[in-house]
């Protein structure tokens, strides 16, 4: 094996990504060194390069770049669940392994985190940075283990779909966490978005008897419920007026046990307002998007519903390994996500492709 691999680095801000040639780690002792097979584009990763949406960034340099799958070429001393060989997925959402009652956590590749996102960081987020700060957009990749998945048992699935994981496991998580069970009525605000098409597709594997589609493009609305089938409901919303936004969602699927809201960075949050207003007494919401204006909760409201109100970021560390045994089980089709893929030298022509993303899409550089 080469000693040298070539990766996209961003040297600093407003200085752009430049391919280049670097020596390969040291091993970690609880570092896996992964050979990128394919890793996924964020819709907003070219503002994360020019630096306009303010995220903690690693210090440059640094390679940027969060999920990936790739095969094992190497494993520290401290790591035991995977092999050298081994098809694995990348998850970057490290939260470290101390007690404590918040322990620090970042996105690798992307950014640190702190109580309020990006504010107020502590410094373990930016210590915990500093050791894994490289992403995925590069030949190869060292991932701290518990972040490292195996991908076993997979024989019906091909390998090249398994990146469509990466834009399911968000959504996902969120599911988990309010409790979707089978046979539910399950309601995803923001559902013709990146995740939240997602978030459509996750809930009938995990057995939702039906999903209302909640958003304002009909169209996309409608090209989801023809690819997922008729468990799916659209209900389109005009986000001005949260009255109308419920009726409109109580006509298409009437009360519903769980509320996904995906939105992202909305100026108004009376769609999600309205879905939390159409679940069934005892129902649950999770938001996992973001939204510049507050959400105004009724006090008589919320206690006469028993309604719970969950903020979620991310998943747990075994989502992505039940989320793959979901396909393959043959309960969750990766098939039907759309991958756009790029060579690893087109970063740059992925990273635009990216922005323009809609609903079930999702745009992949390969490694070489």
């Amino acid at each position: 094996m080469s000693r040298t691999f070539k990766a996209w680095l961003l040297r600093g801000p407003g200085e752009g990504l430049r391919l280049e040639d670097l020596p390969l780690p040291d091993l970690h002792p609880r570092g896996v060194l992964v050979r990128v097979e394919s890793a996924t584009v964020l819709s907003y990763m070219g503002k994360v390069i020019d630096g306009s949406l303010g995220y903690a960034t690693p210090p440059p340099p640094f390679i940027p770049g969060t999920n990936a799958v790739g095969r094992v070429e190497a494993v520290g001393s401290e790591v035991s669940h995977v092999t050298a060989g081994e098809l694995v997925f990348l998850s970057p959402h490290l939260v470290d392994d101390v007690p404590g009652e918040a322990p620090a956590q970042i996105l690798i590749g992307l950014t640190a985190m702190g109580a309020a996102r990006v504010d107020g960081l502590p410094d373990g987020a930016l210590r915990l940075q500093q050791v894994w700060r490289d992403g995925v957009f590069a030949e190869f990749a060292q991932w701290p283990a518990a972040c490292v998945t195996p991908l076993r048992g997979l024989g019906r699935v091909p390998d090249d779909r398994l990146i469509a994981l990466a834009k399911l496991v968000v959504p996902y998580g969120g599911l988990l966490r309010g409790g979707v069970e089978p046979g539910h009525t399950v309601l995803v605000n923001g559902a013709t978005g990146y995740y939240g098409s997602a978030g459509v597709m996750v809930a009938l594997a995990m057995g939702a008897a039906k999903v209302v589609a909640i958003g304002r493009d009909q169209a996309g609305l409608d090209r989801l419920a023809e690819t997922l089938g008729p468990r799916v409901v659209a209900a389109r919303v005009t986000g001005e007026d949260a009255n109308a936004d419920l009726a409109a969602v109580l006509a298409a699927g009437g009360r519903a046990d769980v509320g996904l809201d995906l939105l992202g960075r909305a100026s108004s949050t009376a769609t999600t307002l309205a879905t939390l207003r159409a679940l069934k007494r005892g129902g649950r919401l999770v938001l996992m998007g973001s939204a510049a204006a507050p959400l105004e909760l009724a006090f008589g409201e919320m206690l006469g519903n028993d309604w719970e109100v969950v903020g979620n970021f991310m998943y747990r560390r075994s989502a992505p390994g039940q989320l793959a045994a979901l396909a393959a089980a043959g309960l969750l089709d990766l098939s039907l996500v759309r991958i756009k893929r790029f060579a690893l030298a087109q970063l740059p022509e992925a990273i635009a492709a990216a922005a323009v993303m809609r609903d079930l899409d999702l745009v992949a550089v390969e490694g070489a």
